[in-house]
């Protein structure tokens, strides 16, 4: 039998402040993670940028108090997609990466100080 893990790693800057709902152990944070990938080289060289939401609990939620938009962080978690309607009636899904540890690289809170 195979063994399938489900886990993603991330570099990148947030695109905004974490938004926080829930209270008590149901703590959560919600932001937008950008990630850049470069190709190519001399005057073929080219820049996609991939958007990523990122869901976070508890403690960890608690932490991304310190975040705010084009703080730079790594990240690791799980990819989890959730599927609903729309106003419209529309079926969609959302991919989200449900985070288990940030590491704060370049956070201006604690730059400014």
């Amino acid at each position: 039998m195979t063994h399938v893990t489900n886990h993603v790693t991330l570099i990148g800057n947030l695109g905004n402040d974490p938004t926080f709902f829930g209270n008590g152990d149901n703590t959560g944070a919600r932001f937008n993670l950008a990630t850049n990938e470069v190709f190519g080289s001399g005057e073929d060289r080219s820049q996609r940028t991939d958007w990523h939401r990122v869901i976070c609990w508890g403690g960890l939620a608690t932490s991304a108090k310190h975040l705010s938009k084009g703080d730079k962080v790594t990240l690791a978690g799980k990819l989890r997609s959730n599927d609903f309607e729309d106003d419209d009636g529309t079926k969609r899904r959302v991919i989200e990466v449900h985070a288990s540890s940030i590491e704060f690289l370049n956070v201006k809170s604690f730059r400014d100080r």
